[in-house]
């Protein structure tokens, strides 16, 4: 991924919390017909001292399966917040531009035993589930229609042997520009405010 200096990220623990807060990407592994093959997942972040690795699940029906027990390493694309950024706020004559969080997780695939799919898919419905009155839980639904599901899908752990991130949010801009943008943003859509707020994050992180 291309990423001038002023917008490239390479603290890790900065990576993994972003990871943490955008729980779905698009895996690409390279396939026979020279394409990539893409799927668009959610994830559980699975950080420990040895290793960390995103851990998901896909139909053994879907292509990619095949693509990932040939190539057995892909890429994973994961989107935060962006953006259109609207030139007409700048306090002198420019381009309008797009802004974007973006990471890039490439490493080595491996699948996962039928306790470990268990254990993610449980991990991936709660942590969906935490904000929600009446949750629900693996535990709730009938074990025959569990066995039913499992038969049917497929489960991987992507680890992180290198990363990239791109966090283009306005640093290169002066101060005065910078809030006219966020001014621009914060009455637009809620899409843009969520922009607006990575933004601000971004020039003073809370610690």
């Amino acid at each position: 991924m291309y990423i001038p200096k002023d917008f490239e990220l390479k603290d890790q623990e900065q990576v993994l919390k972003f990871l943490k807060q955008h729980p779905f990407g698009s895996l690409t592994v390279n396939d026979v017909d020279g394409f990539p093959a893409v799927v668009h997942i959610p994830f559980t972040c699975e950080f420990n001292d040895s290793a960390k690795c995103l851990e998901f699940h896909v139909a053994k029906s879907n292509p990619i399966s095949s693509a990932i027990s040939k190539e057995k390493r892909g890429k994973m694309i994961v989107l935060g917040a962006h953006g259109y950024i609207s030139s007409s706020v700048y306090t002198h004559v420019n381009v309008p531009t797009y802004n974007y969080e973006a990471v890039h997780i490439s490493g080595k695939l491996e699948e996962l035993t039928e306790q470990e799919l268990i254990n993610h898919l449980t991990r991936l419905v709660d942590s969906f589930e935490s904000d929600r009155e009446n949750k629900v839980h693996l535990s709730q639904w009938p074990q025959d229609l569990i066995e039913a599901y499992l038969k049917e899908i497929v489960g991987y752990r992507i680890e992180i042997q290198h990363f990239e991130a791109a966090f283009k949010l306005s640093q290169n801009r002066n101060e005065v520009d910078f809030n006219r943008i966020l001014t621009d943003l914060n009455i637009r859509t809620s899409n843009d405010r969520q922009l607006a707020e990575a933004m601000k994050h971004a020039k003073c992180p809370v610690q």
